[in-house]
């Protein structure tokens, strides 16, 4: 699935506070109101070098203000997911993509 036309530009209001140490960040919104935030490591982080983190995120408002929390407790995670690599991380915005719609009542 090509994902990069759900990609929005929110990075001024980035919820994961991941826009220091030089890294990629795309936040995706998909048509069930779910989304997803993915951080590469740091590139200092040699140990993490490769690895992205993904947050699950519900959006509570419309484009273009595309106001949302992270979901922390979906049945996905309880908080974020470290994937192995960018393939790894395109099969976890597959899930993301495929939750079922609705208010999700428990994020933060």
């Amino acid at each position: 699935m090509d994902f990069e036309r759900f990609i929005i530009d929110l990075n001024a209001k980035c919820l994961c506070g991941c826009m220091e140490g030089d890294r990629i960040h795309k936040i995706y919104r998909f048509p069930n109101d779910y989304g997803a935030s993915v951080v590469s490591a740091p590139k200092a982080d040699l140990e993490a070098r490769g690895t992205f983190r993904l947050y699950v995120l519900h959006y509570e408002s419309p484009a273009p203000e595309h106001e949302c929390e992270i979901v922390r407790d979906s049945d996905l995670t309880d908080d974020h997911i470290v994937c192995r690599d960018w393939n790894d991380a395109e099969r976890w915005l597959r899930r993301v993509y495929d939750l079922a719609p609705g208010r999700h009542s428990h994020c933060h």
